[in-house]
């Protein structure tokens, strides 16, 4: 009977510490919510020619709101292929129609790394 309860015991603990491992998320879960009127709600964080998180994934015919944040300088964040051009901290809304990767960057030179500022959204 012992033999059984150890074991049993055994396997509840196995079960319980593989629970607590599992709270992982991608760059883009950790940023996002759904808001309450079915948009995904994504804070965008920028910061000296870098942007949090640099890769943002959606569903196609998802609408995305995207808020920008200025950590350091002065910042702003552009997504050609959707009319985004977002010029200073603040948000704007679209709808993910175009399946791929598209890249974002600043709009608002902001040094000598602007050129490199850039992320991927990716339209699954």
């Amino acid at each position: 009977m012992k033999k059984w309860m150890l074991i049993g015991l055994t396997l509840l603990l196995v079960v319980v510490l593989s629970a607590c491992g599992s709270g992982g998320s991608s760059s883009d879960e950790s940023s996002s919510s759904g808001g309450s009127d079915g948009v995904k709600e994504i804070k965008v964080t920028a910061s000296n020619f870098k942007f949090e998180p640099s890769e943002i994934k959606v569903k196609k015919g998802e609408k995305v709101k995207i808020t920008l944040e200025n950590k350091d300088g002065n910042h702003g964040l552009a997504i050609p292929d959707f009319n985004v051009d977002l010029q200073e901290p603040g948000s704007t809304e679209f709808t993910a129609d175009q399946a791929g990767e598209h890249e974002f960057h600043c709009s608002v030179m902001c040094g000598a790394g602007h050129s490199d500022m850039k992320g991927t959204l990716i339209v699954e």
